[in-house]
């Protein structure tokens, strides 16, 4: 279990934004980018670390001490 994804910085931005409970609309305002962007980084980054939606996402970037 040591292992920690790879995350990007971008990944990370948006996975912040989750987890203080932004919506998407809201991450792609605050980043500057379209909402598809925000829903494939989230998808991506969802991959990365094994879950299936973006709490459990926000929760394991959490954990790994991706995100504070």
């Amino acid at each position: 279990m040591g292992k920690r994804a790879s995350v990007t910085p971008r990944e990370l931005a948006v996975l912040r934004l989750v987890s203080i409970g932004r919506r998407t609309e809201e991450i792609a305002q605050v980043l500057g980018l379209g909402e598809e962007t925000v829903r494939s980084h989230l998808k991506k980054v969802q991959g990365k670390l094994g879950v299936r939606n973006r709490a459990h996402a926000a929760a394991e970037a959490v954990r790994q001490q991706l995100i504070p």
